[in-house]
């Protein structure tokens, strides 16, 4: 075992969170507020702060062995999830992250923490190391899921030792690690995508499946998958080098082989994938910038780990899907488009799109006198139609029309640059409302392309007239999704 020392600033880590993989085993109880709040109040005036602990898992990866509540408490700061406490806020000005002054969250940005990395370690040697640092090191979930006696136990020790976790996946065996995903697969799979995965919610489901059988419809599709995922990545799974990220995808690609469909399209799942992780890791490295909600939420889910973030991360990985991937998301009943959560993706998009015109109204009138976005009874209704779900091609040409109005007509010439997502809202429009043949032909199909384009990027292929009506809701998601990312962007940059 060998141990180097390090140091880096609070803001970098945060930028990369997408590395640290936090464990769901604690020293003593789970964080309360008041002790995360205390944490963040030391830190803001610039006290030292106990080292950190990682274990080395891959060229750019680590495992959080001490410092698991610390880091997350730093994380959901980062994020606005919490606020200061009332004394806290008075003294630096702000509760949240997003509201202190700008010179105290540079200060706290530039805050470094020390932390020891840990290589070469094989598990008797953390358990020597940690006995001697402190009161021992505690048993994880999955030490203790595999003494729970039950054939499902068996099971997922026996899958531990598949070739998908032996030679793709980036995760080292550190401490079950395999079993531990695979446990956590299992568990949803029997239970559904709102079980617990804490070890007494787990240990539950173990001792109940007491008589686990490998050829049951579970057992049959936990093995598909790792088969299907083996055959997919091979030996390049670099971006699977966290566990709760490999649980996402298992349990994606169980959704898939229970269509019976899944034959063939493993290089199609590679591929998406990539796209996906390389999509958030640019979310994530963006911090406080990032402009997609859903991978600054999938993160969130990941880096938090509690009840119900598996259902998240499933919803937001199919939305992703049917936009990346369509010929996969093609083996899917229409069924699963509900399932994928859009129609509460966007009512929370509409929301959130009416609250950034507001910030943005008020921050163009405190700079230029009046609103950038009309402020009418007219703009207060196309706000609230656009979050409600379109169902057919009539609806989906309402909504962009309401779009039209919201993001071209009501700014008028008072932006000079049009944002993207303002640019694709005439493509779209200009599609359904317009006849683009007539002129010059070179120019007619230069027109054709990019309109097609921007209704592609959306929906992944297909025009309005021709993909399932059904499908034009996650068109509409992705339309919303875009817009917010273009409104946050705005904001930040001011005008």
């Amino acid at each position: 075992m060998k141990m180097t020392s390090e140091k880096r600033a609070v803001d970098k880590i945060f930028r990369r969170r997408d590395r640290y993989d936090i464990p769901d085993w604690q020293r003593g109880e789970v964080w309360t507020r008041e002790k995360k709040q205390g944490l963040i109040d030391s830190m803001l005036r610039g006290w030292k702060l106990p080292k950190f602990y990682f274990v080395e898992a891959s060229d750019d990866g680590y495992l959080v062995e001490d410092g698991q509540q610390r880091l997350i408490a730093i994380f959901e700061f980062f994020s606005s999830d919490l606020a200061l406490s009332q004394e806290s806020a008075q003294r630096f000005g702000g509760r949240l992250y997003r509201d202190l002054p700008r010179k105290i969250a540079d200060t706290f940005d530039d805050f470094e923490i020390e932390y020891d990395v840990i290589v070469e370690a094989t598990d008797d040697e953390l358990k020597e190391f940690f006995q001697r640092l402190q009161e021992g090191m505690p048993l994880t979930s999955s030490e203790k899921l595999n003494a729970v006696p039950s054939k499902l136990t068996d099971y997922c020790r026996s899958g531990a030792k598949h070739p998908f976790f032996k030679r793709t996946v980036g995760v080292p065996n550190t401490r079950y690690a395999h079993f531990d995903i695979l446990a956590k697969v299992a568990t949803l799979e029997i239970e559904g995508l709102d079980a617990g995965l804490r070890f007494d919610d787990m240990k539950k489901v173990f001792l109940a499946q007491s008589a686990f059988a490998a050829t049951s419809a579970v057992g049959k599709r936990l093995k598909a998958a790792l088969d299907f995922s083996h055959k997919a990545f091979k030996t390049r799974g670099s971006s699977l080098r966290t566990r709760t990220i490999v649980q996402s995808l298992l349990t994606l690609v169980c959704k898939i082989i229970a269509t019976g469909h899944a034959d063939g399209y493993e290089t199609q799942l590679r591929k998406f994938f990539e796209t996906f992780m390389a999509e958030l890791a640019e979310q994530v490295e963006m911090g406080q910038s990032a402009t997609d909600s859903d991978y600054v939420t999938f993160q969130r889910s990941v880096n938090a780990n509690v009840r119900g973030a598996a259902r998240t991360r499933q919803e937001i990985m199919l939305r992703k899907l049917f936009r990346i991937a369509p010929d996969i998301a093609d083996i899917f009943d229409v069924s699963v488009i509900a399932e994928s959560g859009v129609s509460r993706r966007i009512g929370a998009l509409g929301d959130s799109i009416a609250e950034l015109v507001g910030q943005l109204n008020k921050a163009h009138a405190a700079k230029l006198g009046e609103d950038l976005f009309k402020a009418t009874n007219k703009t207060a209704q196309a706000l609230l139609r656009v979050r409600k779900p379109v169902k057919d091609l009539s609806s989906y040409g309402e909504f962009v029309d309401d779009l039209y109005f919201l993001f071209r007509e009501s700014c008028g010439s008072r932006l000079s640059v049009w944002p993207n997502a303002f640019v694709h809202i005439n493509d779209l429009r200009t599609d359904l409302r317009h006849d683009v043949d007539h002129g010059d032909a070179s120019k007619v199909r230069s027109k054709r392309k990019r309109i097609s384009a921007a209704f592609i990027g959306y929906a992944g292929a297909g025009t309005p007239d021709t993909i399932e009506p059904v499908k034009l809701s996650l068109v509409q998601s992705n339309v919303l999704g875009a817009i917010e990312g273009d409104l946050r962007s705005m904001l930040l940059k001011g005008f």
